[in-house]
């Protein structure tokens, strides 16, 4: 049984993150996302317990907030995969993400 407080949506979006390890901007891509937090696909390292800040782009603006790795892992693929909690996500962004999710939802219904 799956333990989540918002359910998650399968997509793939476009993710740019900084950390506070290394402030330099890296590129990433969903593999889901939710109210909670996404799971993203990077070239790049992160680290059980890493803060990081996130933006993701959603026509016609970008949701950005800081958020906590919870965990990683390298599937065969070989792009490391990293569950990603969000921490501090703005009203105004959770609202906005709230209505994505559930256009996108009701998309894939019909």
């Amino acid at each position: 049984m799956e333990k989540r407080k918002t359910p998650r949506v399968e997509i793939s979006r476009p993710v740019l993150y900084f950390t506070d390890i290394y402030g330099r901007p890296k590129v990433a891509s969903t593999r889901n996302l939710s109210l909670g937090g996404t799971r993203i696909e990077t070239a790049h390292s992160l680290i059980a317990g890493e803060r990081l800040e996130v933006t993701i782009p959603i026509q016609p603006q970008a949701i950005t907030c800081r958020g906590k790795t919870v965990y990683v892992f390298v599937p065969e693929s070989g792009k490391m995969e990293a569950g990603i909690q969000f921490e501090e996500l703005s009203d105004y962004d959770r609202l906005y993400l709230k209505e994505y999710l559930a256009h996108v939802v009701d998309r894939h219904a019909s």
